[in-house]
């Protein structure tokens, strides 16, 4: 592989430290480097199989793992790697006792909530109902402390503003969750990390036995790491830590994401070194200019001079409007227009902060026709007739899987609650050895369609496609009458049962894809494939098209109205929008509308209405082309009759 002088100290290195981080800024090779430092390791004799690669996506192992075997052939394959859950689970899988893990269903976001839900139903009178917090609320709660090592009620104590009563009851209703989890042999997915790090650190012996099987363990995305995934590298530091992340494009907070993981690596770790990617190959020197400088006005120091292989090129431009409505339509327009030259619609990506922010710049484009995909939203998981497939799955395999059982059995006609609770309160005393079938031949005799359907999954159980395939043939009869659009949905069934033949059990298809669901957009092969891609920029690492628009870097959002105050949340802020700029290749647009309550915008400059913080406040105006945009007629702004109000 070729590698530039940086990636080559890096990939290359052979130095006293024991563990290497490496700081790649954006857009300089870092994926590279790592498969530079795979192959150098395997070149100088280290064993493929002592090699485990740590991803935050089972998609970025696949693809890595893809361009190793092109460069060393099916070596490759014994290399262990995907995502820190994935790699956990494999662990706990093989030796299940450590960890408590027998007989375990893993659990997704959504029923955890279920789960949740249901306790809170049960614990709360009528009255507290209305004002407690709710299920997904709940289970950020929980989830969060346990990423970040805290006992809940500390968590609770520190980072909400709940009144006593309150937290003593979402305490009830926490541990109630966690008893709840155990009886019914759930882990959520938070336990498959929280399991694994108790598992190793109290039992000396299974930790050195798993940190033995590695000589090194090489990190992807290292500034997304939690304090329990830190815990998870620490107990493996008898291999050598291969560390690569941008402490400038941590973004991740709200998932329990530790900025020190990366800025104070050397620290945490006696006889570590870091050496830093500054060559970008994607931008231009004066986009990475205007990067450059958003870092230098932190208070931290990130030490960080991108430097473009490219050279010089466009100045980024900063356009303000009026309202978002001249905003979304001038966008519109422009990305139209240049569509007419000639360029595709796929070279255009429009970076928003949230899919709320992108709604009316939606309407724009969905009025003149542009096409366009969303990513951000959901994914192929989520969607009801998936899920009605997985549970079926489930129940197959687990008759302690409450709530798969219940969703499976409310799929066909003239099942209601009681009757899938009576028939789930009889499953879950059944003995692990006994058949569930047993029991719905004594409490369902008559309804052979329910029987069959757990019938044909438990036979081809070692044939993940095809019990797919005839489960989704199966369910359809029931489906078919409660969904629209359905052979559409069929579609979406049919292409689960392909992912699915690439496995080898149909638990281990299920773990995969409940751990890290693929979206539609991954897929699915979108129609129009020429189109617009409009993503939140938490979508956005690791994406990038030749021209970016930057929506509604103003102030109230640049950073967040909720942030003011809070120099961690600032900074994060800061970080956010350094990975929206870093997006563009060869030209940058940025946005700004100043239409709503936070900001009023009075001859061409903005006045703050809450806070003064704003990133782009003290832009030096040669950094950017500015120009300053109007009203215009029909889109949220004044009309030419407004010229008779003052008629007298």
């Amino acid at each position: 592989m070729k590698l530039n002088p940086e990636q080559q100290a890096a990939a290359h290195y052979q130095g006293q430290a024991q563990h290497l981080l490496v700081l790649a800024g954006a857009g300089t090779g870092k994926t590279r480097t790592i498969i530079g430092r795979i192959l150098f390791l395997i070149q100088q004799g280290v064993p493929a199989e002592r090699l485990l690669m740590l991803t935050f996506t089972r998609r970025a192992a696949k693809e890595m793992l893809l361009r190793l075997h092109n460069e060393v052939g099916k070596v490759a394959d014994n290399i262990t790697a995907g995502t820190f859950h994935h790699f956990c689970l494999q662990v706990m899988r093989r030796v299940p006792k450590p960890f408590g893990v027998e007989d375990r269903t893993v659990i997704d976001r959504d029923d955890a909530q279920s789960l949740l839900q249901l306790i809170r139903g049960e614990r709360l009178k009528k009255g507290e109902k209305r004002d407690f917090p709710k299920a997904p609320a709940i289970l950020n709660y929980i989830s969060y402390a346990k990423n970040c090592c805290l006992a809940l009620a500390d968590y609770l104590h520190q980072f909400t503003e709940l009144d006593e009563q309150t937290m003593a009851r979402l305490l009830e209703i926490a541990e109630r969750y966690e008893q709840r989890k155990q009886q019914r042999h759930y882990l959520d997915y938070d336990d498959i990390l929280h399991r694994f790090v108790v598992g190793i650190e109290s039992n000396p012996k299974l930790r050195a036995r798993i940190a033995g099987l590695y000589q090194h363990v090489l990190v992807d995305e290292m500034q997304d790491t939690n304090p329990l995934q830190w815990r998870i590298l620490k107990a493996l530091a008898s291999a050598r830590l291969f560390c690569v992340g941008d402490d400038a494009q941590s973004i991740y907070a709200f998932r329990g994401a530790d900025f020190r993981n990366v800025h104070e690596f050397e620290q945490r770790l006696p006889g570590a070194a870091t050496l830093k990617l500054r060559e970008n190959y994607r931008s231009t020197q004066q986009i990475l200019d205007l990067a450059n400088w958003l870092l230098t006005q932190s208070p931290i120091e990130y030490d960080k001079q991108l430097q473009a292989h490219r050279g010089r090129g466009l100045k980024p431009l900063l356009l303000d409007f009026e309202s978002k409505f001249d905003e979304a339509a001038w966008i519109a327009s422009d990305l139209q227009s240049r569509h007419e030259a000639g360029a595709p619609w796929s070279e255009h990506m429009v970076l928003v902060r949230s899919a709320w922010s992108a709604k009316t710049l939606e309407g724009a484009l969905i009025e003149r026709q542009i096409p366009y995909r969303f990513v951000g939203g959901t994914s192929l998981l989520e969607a009801a007739h998936v899920k009605d497939l997985l549970s079926l799955c489930r129940a197959a395999i687990s008759a302690y899987d409450e709530l798969a059982w219940i969703r499976y059995l409310k799929c066909w006609p003239r099942i209601g609650d009681a009757t899938a609770a009576r028939v789930v309160s009889r499953l879950i005393e059944l003995d692990p050895v006994d058949n569930p079938l047993q029991i719905l031949d004594s409490t369902l005799a008559q309804r052979e369609d329910i029987r069959q359907g757990i019938a044909l999954i438990q036979q081809y159980r070692g044939e993940p496609g095809k019990a797919l395939k005839m489960g989704a043939e199966h369910l359809s009869k029931a489906l078919a009458q409660r969904y629209d659009r359905w052979e559409s949905r069929l579609a979406d069934l049919r292409l689960l049962s392909d992912l699915a033949n690439r496995y080898k059990d149909l638990l281990g298809f299920v773990e995969a894809y409940t751990l890290d669901p693929v979206s539609n957009s991954e897929a699915e092969k979108t129609e129009q494939e020429d189109c617009v891609t409009l993503i939140t920029v938490h979508s956005a690492k690791g994406t990038e098209a030749p021209v970016c628009y930057c929506l509604g870097v103003q102030p109230g959002l640049y950073p967040h109205m909720r942030s003011l105050g809070n120099q961690d949340a600032e900074e994060e802020e800061r970080r956010i929008l350094y990975v929206a700029l870093t997006r563009a290749q060869n030209e940058l647009l940025i946005t700004r509308a100043g239409d709503d309550n936070r900001t009023l915008f009075h001859g061409g400059s903005f006045v703050h209405g809450v806070g003064s913080g704003y990133f782009l406040e003290y832009l030096p105006p040669a950094l950017v082309e500015y120009q300053h945009f109007g009203y215009q007629q029909g889109h949220g702004g004044g009309s030419v009759l407004d010229e008779l109000l003052d008629f007298d």
